[in-house]
């Protein structure tokens, strides 16, 4: 039989991505399982902000990353809310390109499913940009739970 021990919730903190986490939290529920929330930050800022704030890279990159720590733990109480409070929720911030982050703690860490919420987009916008999930399917080990996004949270 198929245990889930480790789910991993990828997300970029918008309200379409944290609308896999009912998800999460109901697979959690029923399997007492661990969710692994994970947040992957660009290697570099982005060159606009290094020039326009005046600040070195390392400074940007700090303040990046203390917001991303900061985002995080608000998405877990925003997850929670209203929701079993003994399901465990590990915050997880990376750097580096999201789905090879992804699919790299995903095996570094045992996970037993991914659970990932897709933008929907098509067209131009879906070739020009790619799919962080559709890359996560495709070179991921482990199965991979996507999620058509819904109203947004609130």
């Amino acid at each position: 039989m198929f245990k889930i021990k480790n789910i991993l919730l990828p997300t970029d903190l918008s309200p379409t991505s944290l609308s896999a986490a009912d998800y999460a939290i109901e697979l959690a529920n029923q399997y007492k399982a661990k969710i692994h929330l994970l947040h992957v930050l660009e290697k570099t800022p982005p060159i606009l902000a290094i020039r326009s704030l005046d600040l070195s890279q390392e400074k940007i990159l700090k303040s990046f990353e203390e917001e991303g720590k900061k985002s995080l733990e608000n998405a877990i109480k925003k997850i929670k809310k209203g929701k079993s409070e003994d399901i465990e929720i590990e915050p997880v911030l990376k750097k580096g390109n999201d789905y090879d982050e992804i699919v790299k703690y995903s095996k570094d860490h045992k996970i037993d499913l991914i659970v990932i919420a897709t933008h929907g987009r098509t067209g131009l916008l879906h070739t020009l940009l790619g799919s962080v999930a559709e890359k996560v399917i495709r070179y991921a080990k482990c199965p991979v739970l996507v999620i058509t996004p819904h109203k947004p949270r609130k």
